[in-house]
C-alpha cells in the first residue's frame, strides 16, 4: 500500500523473486477534498516557514475562527477589510478573489465560506494587486456526507443606543435568514453538491444633520435594504482524480433612499436595485504526479438601475445641505467573463506556475441620465438665499452607451527551494487593457525570498518587491466615451442665473473628457522586509517594513482652465471644461507592521496588528482634480486615506467551557480633511478651491475607537464520540457592536463658509445588539 498526504491510497501487487527488482513508477491520484465541521478554536496553526508564500504578516481566518468573532450582519468581507490598506488599492478598488479568480461577490452565503485571507503571499504574480489590496475567499466544496448550517440573525433598535446626531432613536430592525447544505448525489459519493441561500430584511434609517434656509434640519430617514441570494453547485470526481464542478447563483437586492444622511436631505436621495446571474465552472486536471492544470471561469449578467426620489434640480450649498433632487438617474448593465488557467509543474527544486488571467471581458451598458435638470452649487447659505449659484452642471443629448471592456494578463513564476533554509521566487506578470492608448508595455516583475539561519531556527527573514499595474475600471472608460462632444453633452456654466435659462445653455460651449497623449498605465512599486519569530508552538510574531511608490498615477486636470483672473474664459473659447485624464501623479508610503497571530494559550486565539504609516501623494485617483490645474504639484500632501496609527485585534477567548468570548477592537488615528472655500474661484468648473495660503489636507480628522464583543454558547445534541465528525450543535450568541458607544465621527466639514466648519455632521453607528442562532450538523 502506498500513501501520501493529499493523495489516495493505492495498492500495487509486487512479485518478489531472486532477480534484481525493476524500478516501478507509481502515480497517485489526488484525493477528493472532504470536510468535517468541528466546533472550537481555529485549526489554522501559524508556523514560521521558509516557503515564500507563508508570510506570517498575513491575516487568515478559517471557518471556526470566523464563527467565534463578532461579525455584524454576517458580513465577513467588511469585518476583515480592517486589515486592508486603502492606500494600496487600485483605481478599480480592492480585488475580491474567490476560489482563485476575481469576482463581484463571494458567490455563496456566509456559512458556505471556508476561509478568508488578506496579504497572503503579497508578491505573487497570480494577482494584479498587492496583498493589502486584495481579499481572498475560499468557498466550501461538496462533501461525501451531509453537512449543513442554518443561521438566524435578529436586531431591533429597542436594544440599541441613540446615534450621536439623532434627535430621537430611529426605529430600526433586521431579520436575516441563511443556510447551506452539502452532501452526496451518488451512491459512490463521487458526485456531491453545495446549496446556499439567504434572505435579508434590513429596516435601517439614516440620520440627517444639516442646515438650510429655514434653520437646522434633524431627521431620521428610512433606508430599507432587501436582499435575496440562492446558489447551487455540483461537484464530480472523475476516475483519474480530476475534479469538475459547476454552479449557478442568483442575487436580487433593492436599496431605498440611498446617499441620504449627514447634510444630504431626504429629497436628494435615490433608489437602486441590483439583479445578478452568474455561472461558475472549475476543472482540475492531473497530467502526472508533477503536472497539474487548474481552469476556472465565470460568466455573469448584472443589471443596476438607479432612480432619483425627486426629479427636481439638485441644490448643493457647500458644507450646509444638499437638497432638491439627486439628479442621479442611470442604468448600468454588464455581461462579463472572468477566468484563469494555471499550469503547475514540479521539477526537482523548482515549482513552476504559468498561465493566463482574464480579470474582465465584458459588454457594458452605461445609460447616463444624470443632471438633466441641472446640479447647482452655492458657496454659502447667503449665496443660496440671494439666488447666486457659483456653478451649474447640466447635461443634454444621448446618454445611452454600450462598450466592450477588455482586461488581459499572463504570468510565469518559479519558486525555488534552494535548501531547507532558503527559498526564493521569481516571476513576471503582463497586463493589458483597452481604450487607454492600448498601452502594451506593462510587464511587472516580482520576487520574494525567505531565509532561516538554521534548519531548526525559530526565526525567519523574509523580503520581496514587485511592480503592480493599475486598472481604470469601467467608469473612466464610460466618461471618455460619453463626453466626446457629440453624444452626451455636458455644460458647466459659471455664475449662472437661478434657474439657468435656455439662452445661457446655448451660449455655453460643451465640456469634454479626453486622454493626455502621454498617458500610460500607472504602476506601484512595493517592497518590504520582515523578521518572523515562532513565539509558542501555535503562535508567531512578525515585524516588517513595507514601502511603496506610486509612479505615474492617474489624475484629471482641466486642460482648458482659465489661466488668469478674473478666471472667465479658457485658452480655447470654443470649448468648456476639458477634463484631461493624465498619468502624472505620485505617491510615497512607508509603514511599520507588527503582527501577532495564533493561539499563545488555551485562553486566546486570533490576530493582533499595529501599523505605523505615513503616506503622501498629489492625487486621489482618476476623478481627482488638483486645486489649480496649472500647478498640480502644489497638491502634494497627506493622502486622503493617511492614518498615522492603526491598531486591530480580532480573536476569541476560551477561558471556560460554558461560553466563548470573541472580540474585535479597532483604534485608529484620524484621516486628514481638506479645507476649501466652497466656491469655484478659479473658474475650472470644479468646486475644490482652497483659501489662499492653505495646503491640501491640513485639517486633522477624527479618530476611531470601536470595540465589538461576541458571547456564545454551544448546545451539543449528543456527546462528541468522534472528534473528526460533526455532531449537531446549536450555537446561541449575543453580539454587541461599539459596546463603548463611542461616537467615532466620520469626518469634519472642511468648507470655510459652512455653519459646520471644523465640525462633524455624521457619526458611525452607536452601540447595537445582535442575536445569532446557528445550527450546524
Amino acid at each position: 500500500m502506498i500513501s501520501a498526504p493529499g493523495f489516495k491510497q493505492t495498492i500495487v501487487a509486487v512479485t518478489v523473486t531472486a532477480k534484481r527488482p525493476v524500478p516501478i513508477r507509481i502515480t497517485l491520484a489526488l484525493a477528493a477534498h472532504s470536510e468535517s465541521v468541528t466546533v472550537g478554536a481555529s485549526d489554522t496553526v501559524p508556523q514560521v516557514s521558509t516557503e515564500t508564500s507563508e508570510n506570517q504578516s498575513a491575516n487568515t481566518f478559517d471557518r471556526n475562527a470566523l464563527d467565534r468573532v463578532p461579525v455584524f450582519d454576517q458580513d465577513y468581507i467588511t469585518t476583515l477589510s480592517r486589515f486592508l490598506d486603502d492606500n494600496a488599492t487600485s483605481t478599480n478598488g480592492v480585488s475580491l478573489i474567490v476560489n482563485g479568480i476575481e469576482a463581484n461577490g463571494p458567490g455563496v452565503t456566509p456559512s458556505a465560506i471556508q476561509d478568508v485571507r488578506i496579504n497572503q503571499n503579497p508578491y505573487t504574480v497570480f494577482f494584479a494587486n498587492p496583498g493589502r489590496a486584495r481579499l481572498e475567499i475560499t468557498t466550501k466544496p461538496g462533501t461525501p456526507d451531509f453537512h449543513g448550517a442554518i443561521n438566524f440573525l435578529y436586531r431591533n433598535a429597542v436594544f440599541d443606543a441613540v446615534n450621536a446626531f439623532a434627535v430621537q432613536k430611529p426605529s430600526e430592525s433586521r431579520q436575516y435568514y441563511e443556510g447551506s447544505l452539502s452532501g452526496p448525489l451518488s451512491h459512490d459519493k463521487k458526485t456531491t453538491f453545495l446549496l446556499s441561500l439567504d434572505r435579508d430584511l434590513d429596516s435601517v434609517q439614516t440620520i440627517v444633520d444639516a442646515e438650510n434656509q429655514f434653520g437646522p434640519v434633524h431627521e431620521n430617514v428610512p433606508a430599507p435594504i432587501h436582499h435575496s441570494f440562492a446558489e447551487g453547485r455540483v461537484f464530480h470526481e472523475l476516475a483519474n482524480g480530476d475534479l469538475f464542478w459547476i454552479g449557478y447563483s442568483y442575487e436580487n437586492s433593492s436599496y431605498a433612499n440611498q446617499n441620504v444622511g449627514g447634510n444630504v436631505l431626504p429629497e436628494a436621495g435615490y433608489n437602486s436595485s441590483v439583479v445578478e446571474n452568474e455561472i461558475n465552472v472549475s476543472y482540475r486536471h492531473t497530467f502526472s504526479t508533477n503536472w497539474i492544470n487548474q481552469l476556472r471561469f465565470l460568466v455573469g449578467q448584472n443589471n443596476q438601475p438607479r432612480t432619483s426620489v425627486n426629479v427636481a434640480q439638485q441644490i448643493i450649498v457647500s458644507g450646509a445641505f444638499t437638497g432638491g433632487g439627486a439628479q442621479a438617474d442611470s442604468r448600468r448593465t454588464e455581461y462579463h467573463f472572468d477566468g484563469t488557467d494555471i499550469a503547475t509543474w514540479i521539477h526537482g527544486k523548482h515549482l513552476f506556475n504559468f498561465g493566463i488571467d482574464v480579470p474582465d471581458i465584458s459588454r457594458r451598458g452605461a445609460d447616463d441620465f444624470t443632471n438633466q435638470r441641472g446640479s447647482y452649487t452655492f458657496a454659502s447659505l447667503a449665496a443660496f438665499q440671494s439666488n447666486t449659484p457659483s456653478t451649474v452642471t447640466i447635461q443634454r443629448g444621448n446618454g445611452h452607451l454600450v462598450f466592450l471592456e477588455k482586461v488581459l494578463a499572463g504570468f510565469v513564476e518559479d519558486s525555488i527551494r534552494v535548501n531547507p533554509r532558503f527559498s526564493i521566487t521569481f516571476g513576471v506578470r503582463y497586463y493589458w487593457q483597452n481604450y487607454f492608448h492600448d498601452d502594451p508595455n506593462n510587464f511587472a516583475p516580482r520576487f520574494s525570498f525567505a531565509f532561516a539561519p538554521s534548519t531548526k531556527s525559530k526565526t525567519v527573514f523574509r523580503g520581496g518587491a514587485g511592480v503592480f499595474y493599475d486598472r481604470t475600471g469601467p467608469r473612466a472608460i464610460a466618461d471618455l466615451l460619453h463626453f466626446d462632444g457629440v453624444n452626451l453633452l455636458r455644460f458647466i456654466i459659471k455664475n449662472p442665473t437661478f434657474p439657468v435659462t435656455p439662452a445661457e445653455i446655448a451660449a455655453t460651449p460643451t465640456s469634454l473628457v479626453t486622454l493626455d497623449p502621454r498617458l500610460h498605465i500607472p504602476y506601484r512599486l512595493q517592497y518590504g522586509f520582515s523578521i518572523e519569530r515562532q513565539v509558542t508552538a501555535k503562535s508567531t510574531f512578525s515585524a516588517g517594513y513595507v514601502g511603496s511608490r506610486g509612479i505615474s498615477l492617474f489624475r484629471s486636470i482641466d486642460a482648458n482652465a482659465p489661466p488668469f483672473p478674473p478666471f472667465i474664459d479658457g485658452p480655447d473659447a470654443a470649448l468648456g471644461q476639458n477634463r484631461q485624464m493624465q498619468s502624472d501623479g505620485y505617491q510615497k508610503s512607508n509603514s511599520l507592521e507588527l503582527t501577532f497571530r495564533g493561539q499563545p494559550s488555551r485562553f486566546f486565539s486570533g490576530q493582533i496588528q499595529y501599523t505605523l504609516s505615513k503616506t503622501y501623494n498629489n492625487t486621489s485617483g482618476i476623478t481627482y482634480f488638483p486645486g489649480n490645474s496649472y500647478d498640480p504639484a502644489a497638491d502634494w500632501a497627506r493622502s486622503d486615506n493617511d492614518r498615522r496609527h492603526k491598531f486591530d485585534l480580532l480573536g476569541s477567548s476560551h477561558f471556560t467551557n460554558l461560553f466563548t468570548l470573541g472580540a474585535a477592537l479597532s483604534l485608529y488615528s484620524g484621516k486628514p480633511v481638506n479645507i476649501t472655500t466652497g466656491a469655484d474661484n478659479n473658474g475650472d468648473g470644479v468646486v475644490n478651491d482652497r483659501p489662499f495660503g492653505y495646503a491640501r489636507n491640513t485639517l486633522h480628522g477624527p479618530g476611531l475607537i470601536n470595540l465589538d464583543l461576541n458571547l456564545a454558547h454551544d448546545f451539543m445534541f449528543k456527546p462528541q464520540s468522534d472528534k473528526q465528525k460533526a455532531d449537531p450543535t446549536l450555537t446561541v450568541s449575543l453580539n454587541s457592536f461599539n459596546i463603548l458607544n463611542h461616537p467615532s465621527y466620520v469626518t469634519y466639514v472642511g468648507v470655510l463658509t459652512s455653519p459646520f466648519f471644523g465640525l462633524p455632521v455624521a457619526a458611525n453607528p452607536p452601540r447595537r445588539l445582535q442575536l445569532n442562532l446557528e445550527f450546524k450538523f
